[in-house]
């Protein structure tokens, strides 16, 4: 593959994935509305401009002025074929194993290439520099990586590094249980510059929750206004089946159980949906957490097909932290 690109305007989430959250008949014309958490500013702007930044994925300063781009505009049409299959099914059945490759590789080269993750990388190198300073080590004695400005070439290779490094993770997805919510056209899930948004019910102290590997991982990403993936710990699926066959079974012995639960279809939704790669319909409240999801891991823009961004205002009026993704605690 050639590894050079003359694209300088270069898309940190994929045209082909923000389409989907587009409104408009035209695909090549499709408006986003946008909140930028910053600025606490809502406004309408194309799918071509979002989550643009120039010559982001280029090598600074190579001979041969590579770049990453032309790796991730490879994968980012195997993996829109996929995930044009899964809206057009409505479900994950006609996903081949190469599809589900495909996906898999997407999901966490998306999350290692936004610019939260560049921006994560600043911080961290900031906040070690300032500790190794404040426990007085000299200027010189700091590595050359560790002391560079901000926009130093050093940090954004290494930034473009991590993307590459990401795909020795693809065994770990690929061993998931995989799952689809689906919405409302009338309450749409939102999408965000960091549309990868990791989740964990199981609180695990200071170690933290949010590793692809460690048990209760969700890991959603929005594929269309209308349908969520997740893909989560095998746990939480065999949890859910579990849950479905127990009260089946009990059900059989006192049939009233069915009148005490709120919800008891739900049950055998969320088994059917991972057992089956039909969606589980989502409840208002399962949109608002999948919404929370992307407000929180949003580095500065939430984006919508309509302009209802009430959740964003509340949250940040809640909780300051909001107008930035989430931060690395360094002790």
């Amino acid at each position: 593959m050639k590894l050079t690109t003359d694209v300088k305007k270069q898309h940190t989430v994929p045209r082909f994935l923000l389409n989907n959250f587009g409104a408009g008949k035209n695909k090549r014309k499709k408006k986003l509305f946008t909140f930028d958490k910053h600025n606490d500013r809502v406004y309408q702007q194309s799918v071509l401009d979002a989550t643009t930044r120039n010559s982001f994925y280029n090598v600074e300063n190579h001979p041969e002025r590579l770049s990453l781009e032309p790796i991730l505009e490879r994968n980012e049409a195997q993996t829109a074929i996929a995930i044009k299959k899964i809206i057009k099914t409505n479900s994950l059945v006609g996903l081949t194993k190469e599809d589900r490759e495909n996906i898999a590789i997407f999901i966490i080269m998306q999350r290692a290439r936004t610019f939260h993750a560049l921006e994560s990388i600043n911080l961290m190198m900031d906040s070690l520099v300032n500790k190794a300073r404040a426990m007085g080590y000299a200027p010189y004695q700091v590595s050359e990586l560790l002391t560079g400005e901000k926009e130093s070439e050093d940090r954004k290779n290494l930034f473009l590094h991590q993307i590459i490094s990401q795909v020795d993770l693809i065994p770990v997805l690929l061993k998931k249980s995989w799952i689809l919510y689906q919405g409302h056209k009338k309450d749409p899930f939102y999408i965000s510059d960091n549309p990868v948004a990791l989740h964990n019910d199981i609180d695990m102290g200071p170690y933290g929750n949010l590793g692809y590997s460690v048990k209760g991982i969700q890991i959603h990403l929005p594929i269309s206004s209308t349908l969520t993936l997740a893909l989560t710990c095998p746990s939480i699926a065999e949890g859910a089946i579990n849950l479905r066959d127990n009260f089946a079974q009990f059900a059989k012995i006192d049939k009233t159980v069915y009148f005490r639960l709120p919800q008891p279809s739900r049950i055998y939704n969320h088994a059917e949906a991972y057992e089956t790669g039909i969606p589980m319909k989502s409840s208002s409240e399962n949109i608002r957490f999948c919404n929370s999801l992307q407000v929180t891991f949003a580095e500065q823009y939430v984006f919508c097909q309509s302009n209802d961004f009430s959740l964003v205002k509340q949250m940040i009026k809640d909780d300051e932290s909001y107008r930035h993704g989430l931060r690395m605690k360094i002790g």
